[in-house]
């Protein structure tokens, strides 16, 4: 049975040899407990029919540890804003291939590509699972959620080191492709074993996650790693100086976090069959 860390090793091992791929090979097998929880969450989540409430939480808190695309945007944002200010550039030439790099992995999700916005595709999932969109109440958003989106923000938009919002970008990047992919079937047989949907309405619902499966994420990822090496070109930067641990142990540590606290209501508030 695949496992999230199974699905991502393979697409890390796809890389040229780098410091970056000896690192994310480095660091992500270490997270073992970290991705048992996340796993366990989905797995508590499709295994029987869930009480609203607690499809609401965990759909809008779970929301905010997947939704990137504005993060990337503010990414790109600081990067021109370099030119604007007049701030010491080495290489313009490759700044703009890092925001060029960056504008790759938001274009499904802003549709200029695909014609639908993947926020509509997520809403859709979400309101058709659990019934209404009351999901998207403030209410069900649970603090580990705000925690990580306040940690992710402060990396990407905030760290005064633009490129360590560019290696988060990258570790988010093949996270997710391992979870899209890890969820799928198993949200489809949920909803097929535990809803009144039929085959064709359970893939209209679950188009978020499949339009992220297959090369979607895989792309983004790599898209994630040229702006890394394209803007460590435009400023001189030394990629071995860094080191990956402290954001791939956070990333996983504070996804967990959220993880955990949804399987916990999850199991609390289990509708019995």
């Amino acid at each position: 049975m695949d496992t999230i860390i199974s699905i991502i090793l393979p697409v890390i091992d796809q890389m040229e040899s780098s410091h970056i791929k000896e690192q994310l090979l480095a660091y992500f097998p270490l997270q073992k407990k970290e991705f048992l929880v996340i796993e366990d969450s989905f797995s508590a989540l499709t295994s029987s029919t869930q009480k609203q409430e607690t499809v609401n939480t965990f759909f809008h808190s779970w929301s905010q540890t997947n939704n990137s695309a504005v993060t990337v945007a503010g990414l790109s944002n600081r990067l021109t804003m370099l030119i604007h200010k007049n701030k010491p550039i080495v290489s313009e030439y490759d700044l703009f291939r890092t925001v060029a790099s960056l504008n790759r992995i938001v274009d499904e999700d802003l549709a200029v590509v695909g014609r639908i916005l993947h926020s509509k595709m997520f809403y859709t999932m979400a309101t058709t699972i659990s019934g209404d969109d009351s999901w998207l109440s403030q209410k069900y958003l649970c603090e580990e959620a705000k925690e990580f989106k306040a940690w992710k923000d402060k990396n990407s938009l905030r760290n005064r080191d633009i490129m360590v919002g560019l290696l988060t970008t990258l570790v988010h990047e093949i996270y997710t492709h391992g979870e899209v992919e890890y969820i799928y079937p198993k949200f489809f047989s949920w909803l097929k074993e535990h809803s009144n949907l039929s085959e064709k309405e359970i893939e209209v619902s679950l188009a978020w996650i499949q339009v992220h499966c297959g090369p979607t994420e895989k792309d983004h990822f790599f898209h994630a790693v040229n702006a890394v090496h394209s803007f460590a070109k435009a400023q001189n930067i030394t990629i071995e100086e860094y080191n990956l641990e402290e954001i791939i142990t956070d990333y996983l540590h504070l996804k967990s976090e959220v993880m955990g606290v949804l399987k916990q209501e999850l199991t609390t508030n289990m509708v019995a069959l």
